[in-house]
Parts: C-alpha cells; sequence; structure tokens
C-alpha cells in the first residue's frame, strides 16, 4: 500500500498507442467494459479531474466522486472538489474507510491525473482495446515494477472489438 496504507488503482481503458480520450469523450463504446468499470468502483470512492467528470456529465452513482480542479468557484452537484491530487486523497481518506471498499480508492482520469499519479499507484485495471484511435489523452507508460498478473480477452458482440481486462501488480 503506498499511499497511507491504502490500494490505488488506476482504472482505465486504453488502446494499443495508450489513448484514453478523443474530444473529451471515451473513443468507442463497449458495454462490457463500462461494466467492468461500475463492478470495480461501485461502492468506492473515486478521484478525477474535473474534464473527466464533465465529459460524464453526472457524479457517479454509488460511489464517493472527488473532483480535482484549480477553479476554487468550480461546483458540481454530487461532488468533493480539491484542488490537488495531494489534497484530495488527503481528505478522501475519511470516505474510504467508510466507503464499502475501505481498502482503497480509484483513479478514473483524465490522463493528466494518470500521469501524477503513476508513481503511487499500487495496482492498474487496465481495459487494453485492440484500436488504433487518434486521441488528445493518453495514458501513461506503465512503468517496470508492474506485473501482470492476469488478462481476460473478449470482443464486444455489438461492435466486434477486442478488448482484455489486464490487472498489473506493483
Amino acid at each position: 500500500m503506498s499511499y497511507k496504507n491504502l490500494e490505488v488503482v488506476h482504472v482505465v481503458a486504453m488502446d494499443q498507442n495508450n489513448c484514453i480520450g478523443q474530444g473529451n469523450a471515451l473513443p468507442w463504446h463497449i458495454s462490457a467494459d463500462l461494466k467492468h468499470f461500475k463492478a470495480i468502483t461501485q461502492g468506492g470512492v473515486v478521484v478525477m479531474g474535473r474534464k473527466t467528470l464533465e465529459s460524464m456529465g453526472r457524479a457517479l452513482p454509488n460511489r464517493v466522486n472527488w473532483v480535482i480542479t484549480r477553479d476554487s468557484s468550480w461546483s458540481f452537484d454530487g461532488v468533493k472538489t480539491a484542488n490537488s491530487i495531494e489534497s484530495a486523497l488527503d481528505q478522501a481518506l475519511a470516505d474510504v474507510q467508510n466507503s464499502e471498499k475501505p481498502n482503497s480508492i480509484f483513479i478514473i482520469g483524465g490522463g493528466e491525473i494518470f500521469k501524477q499519479t503513476i508513481n503511487i499507484a499500487d495496482r492498474l485495471e487496465l481495459t487494453h482495446v485492440e484500436l488504433d484511435v487518434q486521441g488528445d489523452a493518453h495514458y501513461p507508460e506503465i512503468p517496470s515494477e508492474f506485473k501482470k498478473i492476469s488478462t481476460e480477452q473478449h470482443i464486444d458482440d455489438k461492435s466486434g472489438i477486442a478488448f482484455a481486462f489486464v490487472t498489473y501488480q506493483k
């Protein structure tokens, strides 16, 4: 556990070139990935950047939502705000301890938030999507201290897109 006895978990879907977004939106729609994301994060505490929340358009239900923004006047119904990653993580400690998942905090985007927290992450829950998207948001390179511990291959029924749920552990 690398952050005050909490497991820090990144949860993200990316293409073959680590693209995670295009125009502040997911560049694909894979129903199984959305269900997988929900199963991992539901009942827990999620931390994200402002743009990630705005792209979703709402706070995620049955989770404590923390948003990092430099704009001190920004607010959004159903979320708590902090002006830095450190502040968000520190303030979220009590929420995590009172959640259904009291040992983990989930970082869910975007690219800059992932980049700034990759070194404190303990586990990566990644969906590798077999596409090559020309997007504008990217996940950082996975550091060598992370080891792949499980892989589940899938193909989306509607789109035919191949993808894999992959877990990495530090």
